[in-house]
């Protein structure tokens, strides 16, 4: 950085010209971030300006990007919608633009995001052994839920302030735990256990306890669309022919001319049916490409 400003003029430069580490596709070891990309926000700025700041960095290590994908972070979805989509307006990040907004929340940050600082070593001693903390109380506290038993005349009182049905014989906590407005700190202190547990850690453990489903389906969805990643799609494609793929699909996949699945998954009006037609059609022109 030469100087530092504010509130000066800048020119905009077109997102879609630079890859995922936010280096321009043409330049190699420039890197833009915040407003001239075309957005607005001091959120939206720090965010771009730590990825672009990491990258350039690891760059002159000859390191491996730091890429953050939409089911990472809210910082990956930021610049995911950049790079592939670009803007016509200044573009604010809303959470409403995930389509993993279940499991990037907000309590669960340093599961998933921890382990990238940690990998980059940019955190000092004490921060590090404030993670790994964390993460040892959330697996310990799941651990318990699944090990230990509560009576009914235990979680009596707990399940009538939450009308609740009672309890015929002991269960595992995990199982009352999943019920709506039972919360497993409370459970645990009926049973006794669980006191040295950090109760940020608990109100992690009691979701993912709660909504296991949700979020499981979420990240299945979320590592189907980190495998398509890597399946290519040439720029020349003609999405106007298939027309396996409904209407908006093949207009939108012709604007945005994606490089890959994963960008086309992530865009607006192309669904997870079009994604499937589109692979079998692609895979069939290549077939007989191929065949002699």
């Amino acid at each position: 950085m030469n100087r530092a400003g504010y509130a000066i003029e800048y020119d905009y430069y077109p997102p879609t010209q630079l890859d995922s580490s936010l280096q321009v596709k043409s330049v190699r070891g420039l890197y833009f971030a915040g407003q001239i990309n075309g957005t607005t926000g001091y959120e939206e700025a720090a965010g771009q300006g730590l990825v672009a700041g990491a990258n350039a960095a690891l760059a002159t290590q000859r390191e491996r990007p730091l890429v953050l994908g939409r089911e990472t972070s809210y910082i990956g979805v930021l610049i995911d919608d950049l790079v592939t989509r670009g803007v016509d307006e200044p573009y604010r990040l809303f959470t409403s633009r995930s389509e993993f907004r279940l499991t990037v929340r907000q309590d669960n940050a340093l599961r998933r995001l921890g382990p990238v600082g940690l990998k980059l070593g940019i955190y000092s001693r004490p921060e590090e052994a404030t993670i790994e903390t964390r993460l040892h109380h959330e697996d310990s506290a799941l651990r318990l839920a699944e090990t230990t038993s509560i009576r009914p005349d235990e979680a009596e009182p707990i399940l009538s302030a939450a009308q609740s049905a009672g309890l015929s014989q002991s269960v595992r906590v995990i199982d009352v735990a999943r019920r709506q407005d039972v919360s497993l700190q409370k459970l645990f202190e009926a049973v006794g256990v669980g006191a040295e547990i950090n109760g940020e850690a608990l109100v992690t453990a009691d979701l993912e306890i709660k909504y296991a489903g949700y979020f499981e389906r979420e990240r299945a969805q979320a590592e189907r669309m980190r495998r398509m990643g890597d399946f290519s799609l040439d720029t020349d494609i003609e999405y106007g022919e298939m027309r396996s793929l409904s209407l908006e699909a093949r207009q939108k996949l012709s604007n945005l001319r994606p490089g890959s699945l994963a960008q086309a998954f992530a865009h607006p009006g192309v669904s997870p049916s079009d994604l499937q037609n589109l692979v079998i059609e692609i895979e069939r022109r290549r077939r007989v490409a191929a065949t002699p």
